[in-house]
């Protein structure tokens, strides 16, 4: 009986073992957000609700600060950490204090605290206690005697940049007078910032703007009961959430204070939110609220379409205005390039019933010594240039090219293509947004119409190509290392051996005698990839490889 007993027990006791939580601790070679100066180091953790987040705070244990003088700094420091009263426990004779973290909403009202995992007494306060080297200090509202939820590093503060907008880039103004000012709305889901330009006379305050785009934008609706602002197109709508603990936000010229009676004069920016979707970096708590002191909206800001403006459309060429043809046959097609500023055509002429995109560009690049397309790693298409004396064009940095066929969006490189098409290749830098869609975990995604004049390209000078002469040419070895040998026959006149890299530039040219000649490039120094040599009217596809 006694053995019975003494394995029941036993088999409790591992249960209760097994079952133990562990205090959570964290290494302060994991804290990402120290404050202070000094030679000596502790750690504040301060948990809310089911997170508990972790400063480092620096200082020299000879001067003798105490917990609160730590904590009051790290609150200094961050922006989003408050230690202030709790207005809504204050009595008038006792100053209740709670912590408050604004990114999560969250409020620490009642709680306790550890040093060191040793609970502090209920009547011991944070001064009664000096900090120490690698002290570690937890606050919670957990009763249980072990605080064992998993502690994160808080983040540096690192404030986001203030999206902003140019008066220029409105595109529909509403209200008359001699004053305009740009007002940008940011919604929280789907995250969002559209922008108006209201006009009017003398000044208004952010109330009277806010009713008088209301009144002036039929998309637009202000409800006055809730602070809601609604914006529908028969396409997107996007609402105000009226999330917890937010409220309407100002931000007039940069300036996070701005109230309903702010005025608004001749170029002002006002930006409107919910503050629980703005970046609170910089916020701070007053009687019990958050009010934003420099918080940012950092989403691109889109202006909005003008309702009542004619629709933008792709811009067109006829067949007959083309000057340059390349190819032969009886079927044509026209290949544009528009680019940021320039819109140039190009003719494509063909017997078969159809042709692959990528064939005209391959051909137009072997006819043109001005054009010049190139890959990326994925096989897409990362470049196209032209390059004539001192124009120079090519992809905006950073863009990509849209493709079009007849108006609508293609489906790129291996577009088949048939007799009558117009390919369109086009940097987004010169298109309008005519259309947005948003996709989770993308973000928005917008359509363009690009109604830049087209120009017909005119046919290359005499001598950067000709069209009559057959040059025969052979080039070895392909990919190069040191040397690529070049054998051209029945060259007409002299000309150069250029190499080109796949941005169009060139990096090498070498003499080439008339008739039959050879000559050598030397491609040790240039980088391994892919280049265009052009002998003449003759174009070939090189590599070096070391």
């Amino acid at each position: 009986m006694v053995k019975k007993l003494f394995s029941l027990f036993l088999g409790l006791g591992l249960l209760f073992s097994a079952n133990a939580q562990t205090e959570s601790t964290i290494s302060a070679n994991d804290i990402l957000y120290w404050v202070g100066e000094g030679e000596d180091q502790a750690i504040l953790v301060v948990e809310f609700g089911e997170t508990a987040l972790a400063w480092g705070y620096r200082f020299d244990e000879a001067d003798g600060p105490t917990v609160l003088n730590m904590i009051t700094a790290i609150d200094a420091a961050d922006p989003r950490l408050a230690y202030a009263i709790d207005w809504e426990r204050y009595d008038g004779e006792n100053d209740y204090y709670s912590f408050y973290y604004h990114p999560l909403l969250a409020a620490l009202t009642t709680f306790r605290f550890k040093v060191d995992g040793v609970l502090a007494d209920s009547d011991e306060e944070f001064s009664d206690y000096d900090v120490e080297d690698e002290m570690l200090v937890k606050i919670s509202a957990n009763a249980n005697d072990v605080w064992s939820t998993t502690i994160a590093p808080a983040t540096v503060a690192v404030t986001p940049v203030d999206a902003t907008i140019e008066a220029s880039a409105i595109r529909y103004w509403v209200g008359e007078g001699a004053n305009s000012a740009v007002i940008a709305i940011n919604w929280g889901e789907p995250d969002t910032a559209l922008a108006w330009g209201l006009r009017f006379e003398g000044s208004i305050t952010v109330s009277q703007a806010i009713k008088a785009l209301d009144s002036l934008e039929d998309r637009l609706t202000y409800n006055e009961n809730n602070d809601v602002i609604t914006y529908s197109d028969g396409t997107t709508t996007l609402n105000f959430h009226e999330a917890p603990e937010s409220y309407l936000q100002f931000v007039l010229n940069g300036n996070g204070q701005a109230g309903w009676n702010s005025q608004l004069s001749n170029g002002s920016f006002l930006k409107i939110g919910e503050s629980a979707f703005g970046m609170g970096y910089d916020s701070t708590l007053t009687y019990g609220m958050w009010f934003p002191a420099g918080v940012v909206w950092p989403t691109a800001i889109t202006p909005v379409s003008d309702p009542n403006a004619p629709a933008v459309v792709d811009a067109t060429i006829d067949m007959d205005d083309i000057v340059y043809w390349v190819g032969e046959g009886t079927n044509k097609t026209i290949l544009v390039v528009n680019w940021a500023d320039t819109s140039l055509a190009w003719g494509y002429k063909f017997n078969d019933a159809s042709v692959v995109l990528s064939d005209i560009m391959d051909d137009i690049q072997e006819a043109d010594p001005r054009f010049a397309y190139s890959l990326d790693n994925y096989g897409y298409l990362a470049n196209i240039t032209f390059q004539e004396g001192t124009v120079n064009l090519g992809i905006t940095p950073g863009n990509y090219f849209d493709h079009k066929i007849n108006g609508t969006y293609g489906s790129g490189l291996t577009q088949t293509v048939v007799n009558g098409d117009l390919n369109m290749w086009a940097d987004p830098a010169a298109g309008v947004a005519i259309d947005s869609s948003y996709y989770d975990g993308w973000g928005w995604s917008y359509s363009y119409a690009y109604p830049m004049t087209i120009t017909p390209v005119s046919v290359p000078r005499p001598g950067s190509i000709s069209e009559a002469e057959a040059v025969e040419m052979n080039v070895y070895p392909n990919p190069a290392n040191n040397v690529l040998n070049i054998s051209v026959n029945d060259l007409q006149e002299a000309t150069e051996a250029v190499l080109y890299d796949m941005t169009g530039r060139k990096v090498v040219a070498q003499n080439v005698e008339a008739g039959n000649s050879q000559v050598s490039i030397v491609t040790s120094s240039l980088p391994n990839g892919v280049y265009m040599l052009r002998v003449g009217g003759k174009v070939q596809k090189v590599a070096v490889r070391h």
